[in-house]
Order: C-alpha cells, then structure tokens, then sequence
C-alpha cells in the first residue's frame, strides 16, 4: 500500500468535509497554485494526477479528435426536444469519456456545457452558445439543458 493512502483524505468512512480538510492541510502553497489551472499538474506525494478540468462541449468534443458534431446550443433549442437534448448529452459524455479512458491526465471529465441563460446580457459575448433569447422561453429552455446534462452523466 502507498503511503498517502493511510492520510485521511483517502479514507472513504470519513466525511467529505473531513477528507478535504485533511487534504487542505497537506498541500503545500505551491502545489495549490499548481492547482488552480484548468491543467492541473500531479501532486505524487499525496497520490494526486494531474488533471485537466474541462474543456467547451456545447456541440460536443469534436475539439479533441474524432466525435460527434451537433449544433449550436440556440439551433438545438428550438427543437424543443427534450428526449433529444438527452440523446445528444448522452453522446456528448459517451464520447467524453472514451476519450478519458484512453488519457485521463489529458482527457478530463469536467465539460463546459449547456450554458444557461448567459445570454439575458448581449455585451456577455458569445450568445451562440446559450439557448434562450427571451424571458418566456427561458423556462423551458432550462428544462432541455437540465436534460442534455443528464444525458451527459453516466448513471442517471
């Protein structure tokens, strides 16, 4: 067994709160700072990898390679399909995490997408990857990114 698995930060009957105070404590100030990063570097003492957080999937991670491209966020809205919003985030984290198994240290499971309501402010930018546009359609337009995010997670 590795040292850093007797810390309490790995003891699964310990409370979150406990295990992240533990680790809290451990690191170091720069190895926090090495943290903070969307591409984590490793921490080996403490049995950390490196980790990169995320990255944009509001039409899938065709960025990483070979995958699923969808359209942007407002175009798949106005389906308003919520058995398809599922469908597509269902794809979207099959296709995630394939490339996850293959390198976890580069590949992260943290995805960027839907974005929600962003859009109420136009000088937000970037208006193309939210899915409402007006105050009566915002409602149901969380429902299919409540959807799509479902669809993105493994077990539910």
């Amino acid at each position: 067994m590795k040292e850093y698995h007797q810390y309490p930060m790995w003891d699964a009957s310990l409370s979150l709160e406990e295990r992240l105070d533990d680790l809290i404590a451990r690191l170091t100030t720069e190895e926090k700072i090495r943290l903070i990063p969307t591409r984590e570097a490793a921490v080996p003492r403490l049995g950390i990898p490196a980790y990169n957080v995320g990255g944009e999937a509001a039409h899938g991670v065709a960025w990483k390679g070979e995958a699923t491209v969808f359209p942007q966020p407002l175009g798949l809205s106005s389906t308003w399909n919520t058995k398809l919003m599922r469908e597509i985030g269902s794809v979207i984290g099959d296709e995630a995490r394939a490339y996850h198994h293959r390198d976890p240290e580069v590949h992260g499971l943290t995805l960027w997408a839907p974005t929600v309501d962003l859009e109420r402010d136009p000088r937000w930018g970037r208006t193309e990857e939210g899915m409402a546009r007006t105050q009566s359609s915002r409602e149901k337009c969380r429902q299919l990114s409540s959807k799509e995010c479902r669809g993105m997670i493994l077990f539910i």
